[in-house]
């Protein structure tokens, strides 16, 4: 798949879990580039070939499929999550927690210099996950850049104001 945000296309490879729709460089890839909590898609529609669009309250993703075929599949399976997601929270099913609510109550968040992005990041500690955010908007938003499971992660103190967060796949410094 090929998520835009305008006409330009990349390509994408997408995965679709119960909580998070999140796209990543390649299939290799332990962390995204991007998440899109699925409680916060209100719709998800074809718009043309190969395309459809997924409707969040804040924003809108774009994306393109191999095939009419391949994007229909996309769209049916989307809207069935976002459906039993919605119909589990109406019900008071319990349901692990997006990152959106989990960032309604942190252990810990705030904004932090990681190598490798120009700006600080927003990051949130939630339970056993460690959310990075581009910017506080979207960590209020709940769309995120990747998150951090800590039950595969290990933090060491390198200085006073560093630490790195090293986990199988990578470190985060």
């Amino acid at each position: 798949l090929v998520p835009s945000s305008s006409y330009i296309y990349q390509r994408r490879w997408v995965k679709l879990d119960a909580d998070h729709l999140r796209y990543f460089d390649s299939e290799k890839d332990a962390y995204s580039k991007r998440f899109i909590p699925v409680s916060s898609i209100s719709r998800v529609a074809s718009v043309g070939d190969q395309k459809f669009e997924v409707v969040t309250n804040n924003r809108n993703f774009v994306f393109r499929a191999e095939s009419d075929a391949d994007r229909n599949e996309w769209i049916r399976t989307l809207q069935q999550v976002a459906e039993e997601r919605k119909g589990r929270a109406a019900e008071g099913t319990p349901v692990s927690l997006p990152a959106a609510d989990a960032a309604d109550a942190p252990d810990k968040s705030g904004f932090l210099e990681l190598r490798g992005f120009k700006h600080k990041l927003f990051v949130a500690v939630a339970g056993d996950r460690v959310f990075l955010y581009k910017n506080a908007e979207d960590y209020r938003l709940g769309i995120g850049i990747t998150y951090i499971e800590m039950n595969v992660g290990n933090v060491k103190e390198v200085d006073r104001r560093g630490f790195d967060l090293t986990t199988p796949y990578r470190i985060f410094r």
